[in-house]
């Protein structure tokens, strides 16, 4: 009797204890897929959703990943397979969550801590005078062609944003295709449009071309200029992508400015 009761008290706390695995599992996926709504309801601020609920998140499937690990052993010792299973599913599915989560938080560290990138520093893309007001009527941050990485920031202090984008992003660059500047331009507008954005102005006589991205999740707004200009019998289309905001880019107005590039060349070559 006394055998029968221990392996049911051995039982019951292997369940307990896959259970609470599986919670763990449940309130990090939780934490990382609700920051979006709690910053678009007021919760949280953007930075918070962003990073502190997946940091938090992080920790979280770690855990998940040891609990999985002690009822592995409880479920072996007590030569439970359908146990053991649960257990290493629970560790697969939580540690390539934290796996990832990791991953992006090394990346921040990495990445350099700009908002601002295009493919001409020495002569920057500029904006129309109707773009700068409305991103001033909207309290965005200055479009500075000087702007340098602030202190605090690692190895990236101090550096102008233009050699820190030279570091790191290498693959950025003009793109010279074969139409001339008009169709260039129009073919340029096309191409903003077919990734969402929303083109502000499309000008083929002067070569230029603005829109507007605006992230789905965080509400982060893009501006990008276009400028389109005469190179022997085609053009050179030249980048520029700037936030509207302070927050740390994580890459985001590189991967604009290359998505956009991309598809260009995608039709014009």
């Amino acid at each position: 009797m006394s055998n029968v009761s221990g392996e049911r008290r051995g039982g019951a706390w292997r369940v307990y204890v896959l259970v609470l695995g599986v919670l763990l599992l449940a309130v990090g996926v939780l934490l990382i897929v609700s920051g979006p709504a709690l910053f678009r309801i007021g919760l949280v601020d953007r930075d918070t959703g962003r990073f502190g609920m997946t940091g938090i998140a992080m920790y979280v499937l770690l855990g998940a990943v040891g609990v999985g690990l002690l009822g592995l052993v409880m479920s072996l010792l007590g030569k439970v397979h359908r146990g053991a299973i649960v257990a290493v599913l629970l560790m697969v599915a939580a540690g390539m969550g934290a796996g990832t989560l990791y991953a992006q938080s090394k990346m921040k560290e990495q990445l350099p801590p700009i908002n601002d990138v295009q493919t001409d520093w020495a002569l920057p893309v500029a904006f129309s005078e109707k773009t700068l007001r409305q991103r001033e009527n909207a309290d965005a941050i200055r479009v500075r062609d000087d702007a340098i990485v602030p202190e605090g920031n690692g190895d990236w202090s101090g550096l102008s944003f233009a050699d820190a984008q030279k570091r790191f992003y290498i693959d950025i660059a003009p793109l010279k295709v074969k139409q001339a500047p008009p169709q260039a331009t129009l073919e340029a507008a096309k191409a903003a449009r077919r990734l969402g954005w929303d083109v502000m102005l499309e000008s083929p006589p002067d070569g230029m071309v603005e829109a507007v991205y605006r992230s789905p999740w965080y509400d982060l707004v893009y501006d990008v200029a276009v400028r389109v200009v005469p190179d022997g019998q085609g053009s050179r289309i030249d980048v520029r992508a700037t936030s509207r905001t302070n927050d740390r880019d994580m890459g985001e107005a590189a991967t604009q400015l290359k998505q956009l590039i991309d598809e260009m060349a995608l039709q014009l070559r």
